[in-house]
């Protein structure tokens, strides 16, 4: 699970050089996400709000959203239908 989680946050970095839209994470095969993943995710999140963009999440499971919800309590992610907007 660690490779995977480093080998999402060198991807994510890349993907923070560019100036995106949005990006979409589809996590259909992911049961639970650990510190560098969380990370990870507010990385993009951040990073994308900074150019007006969108982080779409799709197919959490059931123990991530609640994850995500704890983490919109706290003000860092707005959770909506179509993904998180800035």
């Amino acid at each position: 699970m660690a490779e995977e989680a480093e080998s999402m946050h060198r991807q994510a970095q890349a993907y923070a050089r560019h100036d995106l839209e949005a990006i979409v994470l589809d996590l259909a095969r992911v049961r639970t996400i650990d510190t560098l993943g969380l990370h990870t995710i507010i990385l993009l999140y951040n990073q994308l709000c900074r150019n007006k963009g969108e982080l779409i999440i799709e197919n959490a499971s059931r123990e991530l959203k609640k994850r995500f919800q704890l983490m919109t309590i706290q003000g860092r992610l707005t959770i909506s239908r179509t993904g998180w907007p800035c």
